[in-house]
């Protein structure tokens, strides 16, 4: 059960939900407890508010039936509170196009609504108006960790505005809890070596080692893990293996539980993302957008360092 304090937060503070709105809540079987929380909170105050039930979803990034794609783009507000991620498909992009806000939370739980919905919103724009330009102008970024995470990459579609941090603006569109900073990369060369949570995986005992050659990532590592994710990774095809995204974590209560959505807003780690790309304006559109996130790194913006080991300068 979620209290009536984040219950409020999301649907008054962060939604800031008005009556006469078309308000949606899309969830499956394993995240229905939840979703009927904010639907009932919803009914009891008045507000216009329908709940669709779909199919539990094999991968992130998997389309929904094309009847709730539908009902995404008529809506108003959103909130996809379901098990497997919605954020990076088309009938999100296309809601968005026509003006729809809110919120996309994949495999959410009650305690982190609890841990990391109660923030000062207020702080953390101020702490993008800092963050997010220096990443937008940037020419060159570098990623080091003392594991061995080497690569260096330029950005594009840079995300996190400030001003949608609140999902209070047409278009506005992102994960509760909030707190990255997101973007595409191109022009990327290096290593990167996983060391803190991965989707399906969890919380990483042994790391996992990706040579990337021209955004193109090999898994060379050799463990449990590795082999897990080569797997998955597989099924898809050589396209799974293209480096979709470069995250920085903001917000300042998540902490690394091995559950994604919290964990790439982890203050002071940053994530990189395989598949799916077309949210940052690539082409490879393929139904899987996985994120690994790596622990105490160091970032490197035209040869200055912005945080070390995890902390910010």
């Amino acid at each position: 059960m979620i209290s009536e304090n984040v219950l409020n937060t999301v649907i008054n503070k962060v939604l800031a939900l008005k009556k006469e709105e078309k308000f949606l809540i899309v969830t499956d079987s394993i995240k229905r407890e939840l979703a009927e929380d904010f639907f009932i909170y919803a009914i009891n105050n008045n507000f216009n508010v329908k709940i669709i039930l779909i199919a539990t979803m094999e991968q992130h990034g998997q389309e929904p039936p094309k009847g709730v794609a539908n009902e995404m783009i008529k809506s108003d507000v959103i909130f996809l509170l379901t098990d497997k991620s919605l954020s990076h498909t088309e009938a999100t992009r296309e809601a968005v196009k026509s003006g729809t806000r809110g919120i996309s939370s994949p495999n959410m739980y009650a305690d982190i609504l609890e841990k990391c919905v109660d923030i000062d919103y207020d702080e953390l724009i101020k702490f993008h108006q800092w963050l997010r330009p220096i990443i937008l102008n940037s020419k060159q970024i570098q990623i080091t960790t003392e594991l061995g995470t080497n690569i260096k990459f330029s950005v594009t579609k840079v995300r996190g505005n400030p001003e949608h941090l609140l999902k209070n603006q047409p278009g506005a569109i992102g994960n509760l809890p909030t707190g990255e900073i997101d973007s595409g990369i191109k022009n990327a060369n290096g290593k990167i070596v996983i060391d803190g949570s991965f989707p399906h995986l969890g919380l990483i005992e042994e790391p996992i080692t990706l040579e990337v050659k021209n955004n193109q990532a090999e898994i060379i590592s050799d463990n449990e893990p590795s082999n897990k994710l080569r797997e998955i990774l597989d099924k898809v095809g050589e396209e799974a293996y293209l480096l979709a995204e470069f995250g920085i974590g903001t917000n300042p209560k998540a902490e690394l539980t091995g559950r994604v959505i919290e964990d790439e807003k982890v203050l002071g780690t940053v994530h990189f993302a395989l598949g799916n790309d077309l949210t940052y304006g690539g082409d490879n559109n393929i139904q899987l957008h996985l994120d690994g996130v790596i622990k105490e790194a160091t970032i490197i913006v035209d040869n200055v360092v912005i945080m070390e080991k995890g902390k910010f300068i």
